[in-house]
């Protein structure tokens, strides 16, 4: 296939609403004589970012992003990061992972970003262990 017509393509499935992505592929190989497989990796290689979202719904979202409640900026979100604080944790469940207060715990102890919110939710958990042990795998 020639650079440009891969390239024509690429500009459509990134225009195009993500729903719609996989008929125009589907499309482009049955036009080709490719496999839909072999079609996706083209437009890879050509710079397709299959994540990135469409360009003409960026509009839209950025006013959705204006009319949304003010607590969503990104301003307030790096103010929210700013208010963790890092916590070794580890849990003495009998299960690899354990899930308490937004945080997925493993048994080997792991420093984790925590709010104070957070916090106070792990330390009434008698499964969570919070702070540094002598041992991991140890009570304290």
């Amino acid at each position: 296939m020639d650079k440009e017509k891969i390239i024509s393509w690429v500009e459509r499935i990134t225009n195009a609403p993500i729903a719609e992505r996989n008929a125009i592929v589907a499309e482009m190989a049955k036009q080709n004589g490719l496999k839909e497989k072999d079609a996706w990796k083209l437009l890879r290689e050509n710079g397709f970012d299959p994540k990135a979202t469409p360009q003409t719904n960026q509009q839209d979202l950025s006013q959705a992003d204006q009319k949304s409640d003010p607590q969503d900026t990104p301003q307030l979100k790096e103010q929210d990061d700013s208010k963790k604080s890092p916590v070794t944790l580890r849990h003495k469940t009998e299960y690899p992972q354990y899930r308490r207060a937004g945080l997925v715990l493993t048994q080997k102890a792991q420093t984790y970003n925590v709010t104070e919110e957070q916090l106070a939710a792990l330390k009434k958990d008698p499964w969570v262990v919070i702070g540094k042990d002598k041992k991991d795998g140890a009570d304290e």
